[in-house]
C-alpha cells in the first residue's frame, strides 16, 4: 500500500526536538527526509548523557525518537561549496523546515525572503522560541524556558508554597511538532490546488499559549484568580492530587459532581456524608472547599493504592495514579496498543521507545534506525546532480563529509 507522503521530499535543517520530530513523522508516512547536519553533528546526537543514558554512535536511544527513518548529509554551510550543494539539494525539495535563528539564515542567504523567488513551489517552515517580531524575537529558546516558564504552566499547576515544577525537556517541543506537522500537511494540500509554496511560522511560545488556552483565560485580572493556588483558591475539590496510604498520588476528576457525588463518596467509604449539605452540590462543595478537601484527603490516606484503584475503577470514575517513569516501558496498556516498541540498536542492545501515535488502517510505518552522521552524503549529492569526481572534491575541501 502506498504511504500517504510517498514522493514528498523534505529537507530538515533542524536541531533538538520540535523540527526533527515533525520531520520524523513525515518520514514515517513515506516522505524522504534529508537531515542536514554540520560536521560535528546536530547537538541532539550528544544529549544522552545529560539524561543519564548513552549518546554513542552505536547506542543513542534519545536520538532515535526524533530521527528514525531519515537520511543524513553533513554540509559545512559556511563553506561556499557547501552552501552551493545545500541550495542544489533544496531545489529538489517540496518542504524545508528549520529552527535556525533568522540572523543566521539571512547571513547564509537561505532565509525565506531570499529563497521564495528561487523556489516558488517550496513550502518553508520556520520554528522559533518566541516568534518573529517583538522584544524577545532574537532570544534563544528551549521548551523549558520559552514554552513552559513563559506561558505560565509551572506557576499555574503548582500548589502554593511549593517551587514551580520542572518539566521534562523536549515535552513542549513535541506538542509544537504536531502543530508544525499539521501546517506542513495543509500547505502541501493547498499547493496541489495553487501550484505555489508557502511560508509557515510557529514558535514555542505561540504553541504554549494555544495549548494553555484555559490558563490564558483564567489568569485574566477580571476573573480574580490567584496563582499559584492553595486549597482555598480552588473552585472544586477535584483535579487535585490526593495521597494514598501507600504514598501514591491519585488525580481524579468529577465535573458531573451533582449526579455522581454519592457514588464517589461510597467508593471512598464516606457514605456518612451523602446528605451533608457541603457535598450535595458542586456549588456547595466549592463554598466549603477546604473542609471537603480535608475530608477527602483523610479518606484517601486511609486506603491502600490498590483499594482506591479498584473502587474508582468499579465506579467508572476518571482518575489515575501518578505513574513513575520507571514503570512506563513495561506498561501493559501501552504494549497492548503497540504504543511502545522494542528496538535493537547498532551495538546489539535493546531499548524501548514510543511509536508514532497516529494509526492508519492502510499501512504500518516502518522503523529504520536514525542515520549515522553523514550516512547518506554521497547518495544525496548524486541525486542533486553531482558526479563522483565533484563529490570527491567537496569531501576533500571539507565542504561535506560522510559516506
Amino acid at each position: 500500500m502506498r504511504k500517504p507522503l510517498e514522493g514528498v521530499r523534505v529537507v530538515e535543517l533542524g536541531t533538538h526536538v520540535a523540527v526533527p520530530k515533525a520531520a520524523r513523522m513525515m518520514a514515517d508516512w513515506g516522505a524522504e527526509v534529508i537531515k542536514v547536519e554540520p560536521p560535528t553533528g546536530e547537538p541532539w546526537r550528544k544529549i544522552g548523557p545529560s539524561y543519564g543514558v548513552p549518546g554513542r554512535s552505536d547506542h543513542n536511544p534519545i536520538f532515535q525518537s526524533e530521527n528514525a527513518n531519515k537520511d543524513s548529509i553533513v554540509i559545512d554551510l559556511k563553506a561556499p561549496e557547501g552552501l552551493e550543494a545545500f541550495t542544489k539539494i533544496l531545489a529538489t525539495a517540496d518542504v524545508f523546515i528549520t529552527n535556525t535563528r533568522p540572523r543566521a539564515l539571512q547571513k547564509l542567504g537561505i532565509d525565506y525572503e531570499t529563497m521564495k523567488d528561487k523556489f516558488p513551489k517550496l513550502i518553508y517552515g520556520h520554528f522559533s522560541g518566541y516568534g518573529p517580531v517583538g522584544p524577545e524575537k532574537d532570544r534563544p529558546g528551549f521548551d523549558v524556558a520559552a514554552y513552559w516558564m513563559k506561558a505560565g504552566m509551572p506557576a499555574e499547576w503548582t500548589m502554593k508554597g511549593l517551587p514551580p515544577f520542572k518539566p521534562t525537556a523536549g515535552f513542549g517541543d513535541g506538542t509544537c511538532a504536531a502543530l508544525l506537522l499539521s501546517g506542513l500537511l495543509a500547505a502541501l494540500l493547498a499547493r496541489e490546488k495553487s501550484g505555489r509554496g508557502d511560508f509557515l511560522q510557529i514558535s514555542l511560545y505561540s504553541s504554549a499559549l494555544w495549548f494553555n488556552s484555559s490558563g490564558v483565560v483564567t489568569g485574566q485580572p477580571q476573573y480574580g484568580m490567584k496563582f499559584p493556588r492553595g486549597k482555598e483558591d480552588y473552585p472544586a475539590p477535584y483535579n487535585l492530587l490526593y495521597q494514598t496510604r501507600d504514598g501514591d498520588w491519585i488525580l481524579w476528576s468529577l465535573p458531573d459532581w451533582d449526579k455522581r457525588y454519592r457514588d464517589f463518596l461510597k467508593a471512598l467509604h464516606l457514605e456518612q456524608y451523602a446528605d451533608d449539605a457541603r457535598f450535595t452540590t458542586l456549588a456547595n462543595a466549592g463554598k466549603h472547599v477546604i473542609e471537603v478537601i480535608d475530608i477527602l484527603e483523610k479518606a484517601f490516606r486511609a486506603l491502600s493504592t490498590d483499594e482506591v484503584v479498584e473502587n474508582l475503577t468499579k465506579g467508572d470514575f476518571v482518575f489515575n495514579r501518578a505513574t513513575n517513569p520507571v514503570e512506563i516501558s513495561t506498561d501493559e496498556q501501552a504494549w497492548a496498543n503497540d504504543y511502545l516498541a522494542r528496538l535493537t540498536l547498532e551495538d546489539g542492545k535493546d531499548v524501548v521507545l514510543p511509536t508514532n501515535p497516529l494509526r492508519f488502517e492502510s499501512f504500518t510505518p516502518d522503523f529504520k534506525l536514525a542515520p549515522q552522521l553523514g550516512a547518506g552524503t554521497k547518495n544525496i549529492l548524486k541525486q542533486a546532480g553531482y558526479g563522483d569526481a565533484a563529490i570527491g572534491q567537496l569531501i576533500d575541501s571539507g565542504a561535506v563529509s560522510g559516506v
